[in-house]
């Protein structure tokens, strides 16, 4: 389908303070990928605490310990509980999957389709104004790009409205012979999933984020949300989904991305930063988040240096959609280095125990559940 367009238009060392060109990946064989086209759009921005019941628009002045008891002066930098509160991530600061940088859709409101068909029993063509006038519906989802590395800055946490997907699988009927969806976006992007992943509860396709309509840059005037997949298999800018009978290959899976794309458990430390430095003799709060797609994270634990591994304090958010916020009251130790490492459990039992190797992590080709470690300077 052709839809038409306007003119176009998620730190201190290499893994921290990526290009905004995007970075790329060499793979053995005849193909360089980018890594899945995903870069951030600044550098790991501080982190903004809301009140319960407060709008996006409005943090909360300071984030305080909550009265946690504190036995020494708290570290001045570190000192207080940040990820107690919930985190969202600005719309600016949301990491940017792209297979084509220089192909921005400015897409013309007015003459957008939302097209479903191939094996349904009534194919729908849908516009703008009818698809706001469908049921819709909130939630907080955390959204993920599969070459995430282990110190997670592809990734992001968010509020969205959209309409169930189930709303248009009523209206189209699904053909038995069906098997998998495939989708089409305007910058020309596809990919596909099996049936089931679109067929299971509390799929979105959403046109707001974080309270406002969905910009230009991610994805005006619709995208989709599958809940348990990476970012690739939910573009932006989407035109049509067509329901087939085959295994279609989109453009990340040719290049030996997962053609599943199932997101893996994982933890990331936030706060500090890797070579951050803390004062010896205080209490510095460990902090950070953990996902595990639609599994629930059961438990994170923090290690320092080859010590045993002692559970965090876990802050689950509203949505089983979200990441789990968490953190660790740290006694600082004496003056030196120290080298802090974090593993989430979920609830399938599996616990991560894989360490990081090479550039990204071992996030390519499925995305990565890597112990992510960092190393902290107490002076």
């Amino acid at each position: 389908m052709n839809v038409p367009i306007k003119d176009s238009t998620e730190h201190d060392d290499p893994m921290r303070r990526l290009s905004r060109r995007g970075f790329l990946i060499a793979i053995t064989g005849s193909a360089i990928a980018v890594a899945a086209g995903c870069r951030p759009t600044t550098s790991s921005p501080a982190p903004t605490a809301y009140a319960p019941g407060s709008s996006l628009g409005t943090p909360m002045a300071t984030a305080t310990s909550g009265g946690t008891a504190i036995a020494t002066a708290p570290d001045p930098k570190f000192g207080q509980l940040v990820y107690d509160k919930r985190q969202y991530t600005a719309v600016p600061d949301l990491y940017i999957t792209q297979y084509d940088y220089s192909n921005t859709p400015q897409v013309d409101q007015e003459a957008w389709m939302l097209t479903v068909d191939g094996l349904v029993e009534t194919p729908l063509t849908i516009n703008y104004a009818d698809l706001l006038k469908l049921p819709s519906f909130e939630d907080t989802r955390t959204l993920e790009c599969i070459s995430d590395p282990p110190n997670g800055t592809l990734m992001g946490n968010l509020q969205l409205k959209g309409i169930d997907m189930k709303t248009l699988l009523d209206k189209a009927k699904v053909k038995p012979e069906a098997t998998h969806v495939r989708f089409e976006a305007a910058d020309g992007y596809s990919t596909s999933v099996e049936l089931r992943w679109i067929t299971q509860p509390n799929v979105m396709l959403a046109y707001e984020m974080n309270g406002e309509p969905l910009n230009a840059t991610h994805g005006f005037p619709l995208r989709i949300f599958t809940p348990g997949l990476y970012g690739q298999k939910m573009p932006r800018w989407i035109t049509r989904i067509e329901f087939i009978d085959y295994d279609y290959t989109g453009f990340w899976e040719s290049r030996g991305w997962s053609n599943v794309a199932e997101i893996k458990t994982k933890s990331v430390i936030r706060m500090p930063d890797d070579r951050d430095e803390v004062q010896a003799g205080s209490i510095a709060y460990l902090q950070g988040v953990a996902v595990a797609g639609k599994r629930k994270i059961t438990g994170v634990e923090v290690q320092i240096d080859d010590g045993e591994w002692q559970p965090a304090e876990l802050y689950p958010g509203e949505s089983s959609l979200e990441w789990t916020q968490w953190s660790f009251e740290w006694n600082v130790p004496a003056p030196g280095s120290y080298r802090i490492g974090v593993r989430a459990t979920d609830d399938t039992g599996f616990v991560q125990s894989s360490e990081a190797d090479g550039l990204f992590g071992n996030a390519y080709p499925n995305g990565t559940d890597a112990i992510h470690r960092l190393v902290i300077k107490s002076v």
